[in-house]
């Protein structure tokens, strides 16, 4: 316990230490990682209202208070899906084109939040009274629109992890600290909304009580969200010269060869299964539960799914790497889920399974990003080229193939009897049978979300070489361009690993030339 102690002290004592200068090895100082991850909370206060108007009939909003049946919400996801994939060239293109000379992502978090946090505020302000087509159009409009700026801002924040650092390890340092931090966000809110929601009559299925914490808080996210834009830099290994010149039928050519971004995005395809279980847990408080009081606290229990499983993910990636990390992750959601097959309406399993699944998700929250950066450094490596925002295109796919997806859990619903009256969740009858499907779908999605992760080879220690080999590429062209400097970065020191396998590159690379020229004079 007293060496435990010790070791927490130290590393607080650290990170104070090392405020203002990173420390050896490391290229972040300690006051940015604070901006990043308190800025984040400002990312998740929207995201938060975001996940209240999500187009599935779990959303009491969009379900419950404007009776939307679950197959047209499926439609407006359907159109929104479709939106994102005609205009991914487009946001690519942004992404590698940004103007100026703050960065690719920090320049969009600041541009796009003020509009994320309006469009998603102008959802809580329609009339209930309008005709169900009236309604349901006017809802598409404004959801392909938000959908569009919102995913592209917050996608911005996620980038920004990639961009911080060029170190593997110091990035999901840094994914875990930040995600720890912004977490903060939406159990503060799951556990004050449903206290604030008794004010009002008719609680969370009051319509004034969504207008009143929508601008409210996505108005808040926008000022927190300030911190990222102003607060952090964006550090890549490139020569001083480089220039983004990226043509979209060229990086496509490049990008498709990627074969760890195909597995992440294959992957990626599978998790709307997940939520399966997850998408009902508004259903459990408001049908089963009934009760703002007990929800608050179990509210705030369930956060610490999140927390814990972030806070895991760096052990569990040093102790058994990336992939597998991955691997077992995704699994837990499957076999959690299997007990809920059998079990569909005991309430206290459904909480300990959702649990479970929150926690497995969390922990890709963390595995997820620092895979795709790897992913991303492996691509500067194999053709030269940074392609942040064109490696987006693969993920097109993704949407098309959600437009067949996204259908999946609404037809289960309506399947069990949840179409235009949702008052029908208060049976039992109803209730469990349907749980029961969700239970499958969320165990067969987490079993294909795995799956794909079998398939990675890029390990902790060649992703080590290719940045020690990026480093000596970058600083041989900027001996060349004319430089006197040929550092890559005005902040941070190289890792020993990272110098060690420079010196061994070195050797190699002089060794290949002394052969070279003994076989000339031969």
């Amino acid at each position: 316990m007293k060496k435990f102690f010790g070791s927490v002290l130290g590393a607080v004592k650290s990170f104070f230490t090392h405020w203002s200068t990173p420390a050896e090895g490391n290229y972040v100082p300690s006051k940015e990682i604070v901006a990043y991850s308190v800025g984040g909370m400002g990312v998740q206060f929207i995201a938060t209202i975001s996940s209240l108007v999500t187009m599935n009939a779990g959303c009491i909003l969009l379900g419950s208070i404007y009776s939307i049946r679950p197959t047209s919400l499926a439609i407006i996801a359907t159109v929104g899906s479709l939106s994102l994939l005609l205009t991914q060239p487009l946001k690519a293109y942004l992404i590698d084109h940004t103007p100026g000379e703050k960065g690719k992502a920090r320049p969009w978090l600041l541009w796009l939040s003020i509009p994320s946090a309006v469009l998603l505020s102008a959802l809580a302000y329609l009339d209930p009274g309008w005709d169900e087509t009236t309604l349901t159009a006017v809802v598409g409009v404004l959801y392909v629109i938000m959908n569009f700026v919102y995913q592209f801002y917050f996608g911005q924040y996620t980038m920004l992890a990639y961009l911080i650092s060029p170190n593997s390890e110091e990035r999901t340092k840094i994914i875990t600290i930040s995600s720890l931090v912004y977490s903060f966000a939406p159990t503060i809110t799951g556990a004050i909304f449903p206290l604030i929601a008794t004010a009002f009559p008719n609680q969370q299925l009051d319509q004034d009580f969504y207008r009143l914490i929508f601008p409210l808080f996505s108005g808040l996210g926008v000022l927190i969200t300030l911190l990222c834009y102003f607060g952090t830099k964006e550090r890549i290994i490139i020569p001083k010269e480089y220039k983004a010149e990226v043509k979209f039928l060229d990086g496509m050519k490049k990008i498709v060869r990627n074969k760890y971004l195909w597995i992440i995005n294959i992957a990626t395809w599978f998790q709307f299964a997940r939520a399966g279980m997850t998408g009902v847990v508004t259903w459990i408080y408001i049908y089963m539960l009934q009760n703002a009081g007990i929800q608050s606290i179990l509210s705030l229990v369930m956060g610490t799914a999140s927390g814990i499983g972030m806070f895991a993910a760096p052990f569990l990636v040093k102790l058994i790497g990336k992939r597998n990390t991955a691997i077992a992750s995704n699994l837990l959601v499957t076999l959690s889920a299997i007990f809920l097959i059998i079990f569909p309406g005991n309430i206290v399993l459904l909480f300990i399974v959702i649990y479970l699944n929150l926690f497995g998700i969390a922990v890709q929250i963390i595995t997820q990003p620092a895979m795709n950066a790897d992913a991303l450094d492996y691509q500067q490596w194999k053709t030269g080229d940074r392609y942040e925002g064109i490696s987006g295109n693969l993920g097109m796919i993704g949407q098309a193939i959600a437009i067949g997806t996204n259908f999946v859990i609404p037809v289960v619903q309506e399947l069990f009897g949840v179409v235009d009256d949702y008052d029908v969740l208060y049976d039992p009858l109803i209730r469990d049978p349907m749980f029961r499907a969700l239970a499958i779908v969320a165990a067969v999605g987490g079993f294909m979300v795995a799956l794909p992760y079998f398939f990675w080879d890029l390990s902790e220690k060649r992703h080590r070489e290719i940045i020690a080999e990026l480093t000596l590429r970058a600083e041989k062209q900027n001996v060349l361009d004319g430089y006197a400097d040929a550092s890559v970065l005005s902040t941070g020191e190289l890792t020993a690993e990272v110098i060690e396998e420079q010196h061994r590159l070195q050797r190699e690379m002089s060794d290949a030339a002394a052969s070279d020229g003994e076989d000339e004079n031969a």
